[in-house]
């Protein structure tokens, strides 16, 4: 899986409310293009690669359409598939099967994507 650049700024931590998500295009370290979704919850930050991993496909199809109407979780909308906030889907064609996790950094009110 592609990682993103060490210490990639994403966007001030101000700019993510509770129980939002939004969507980034990164450089990889590799160099190739990388969809990162950011996940605020109440009590943490979540980063993964936007690929489910059914068929490798972006989660939304309009920007930054991640969570489900109530919030609780990601869902992909090619398929149907959700995911928890620690990455798992736990419904849909990809069930027991896991979101990549980014490693996030907040560092004076800013995000950071680590590699």
């Amino acid at each position: 899986m592609p990682k993103p650049e060490a210490d990639t700024p994403l966007c001030a931590l101000a700019e993510l409310p509770t129980d939002t998500a939004r969507g980034f295009e990164l450089t990889a370290a590799n160099g190739e293009a990388l969809g990162v979704i950011l996940w605020r919850t109440q009590d943490a930050l979540h980063g993964f690669v936007n690929r489910c991993p059914h068929l490798g496909l972006p989660l939304e199809t309009f920007p930054d359409r991640f969570l489900s109407a109530d919030g609780t979780h990601l869902i992909c909308s090619a398929h149907g598939a959700q995911f928890k906030a620690s990455g798992a889907c736990f419904a849909g064609p990809c069930a027991g099967q896991r979101l990549d996790r980014i490693d996030l950094n907040v560092r004076d009110g800013m995000i950071f994507a680590c590699a």
